[in-house]
């Protein structure tokens, strides 16, 4: 926390270098968490270089953060959120994958590939099931890793609304888990 200060004050100094390094730092998670909400890539892009232009050119003026990814994280999700409402692009969440990690053996990997798409599959029809504001949070919990006070500021709850929402989507996300395992253990077995 203390880095991301300093950077931050350099950053609104004029620091030149600092900006690059948060940019450098920050642009994939801020496109990653950004692909939940458009479709459309090109468009993402643009918010969040118009992001960037619009942190640099109102350096000055913005208050001070020890915490750059939620801030970031928040001021890309409102951008966004203004143009879903001018363009009316709203993704369904789709696509949790994780990337794989590359194994030396070619079979291991195959095999390794085919059990992951499954499991991906899996999760995807489940996340599905869940509103987009559940997915949301899962996402940010679970692949921002954010702490329930700093999604409590990416989403301008309270941070109770914020352990109700998780808890809610966790017990819905495993029960419907359990569902799905269940389902496919008795197609398997008849």
């Amino acid at each position: 926390m203390q880095e991301d200060l300093i950077r931050w004050k350099r950053f609104k100094g004029g620091d030149a270098a600092a900006f690059e390094s948060i940019i450098r730092d920050e642009f994939r998670a801020l496109f990653e968490y950004g692909t939940r909400f458009i479709h459309d890539r090109d468009t993402l892009n643009d918010c969040i270089y118009d992001l960037f232009t619009s942190l640099w050119d109102r350096r000055s003026f913005l208050a001070d953060t020890d915490q750059i990814r939620p801030y970031l994280l928040k001021s890309l999700r409102n951008r966004l959120l203004k143009e879903k409402e001018r363009a009316n692009h709203l993704t369904n969440f789709e696509g949790w994958q994780e990337q794989m990690e590359p194994d030396d053996n070619a079979e291991s990997q195959i095999i390794t590939s085919e059990i992951s798409a499954q499991q991906t599959r899996r999760i995807s029809s489940v996340l599905c099931t869940l509103t987009p504001r559940q997915r949301e949070i899962i996402h940010l919990k679970f692949f921002e890793n954010l702490s329930n006070e700093q999604i409590s500021d990416v989403l301008a709850i309270s941070r109770p609304a914020v352990s109700n929402l998780l808890s809610q989507a966790l017990k819905l996300f495993r029960d419907k888990w359990q569902a799905t395992i269940s389902t496919l253990f008795f197609v398997l077995t008849y």
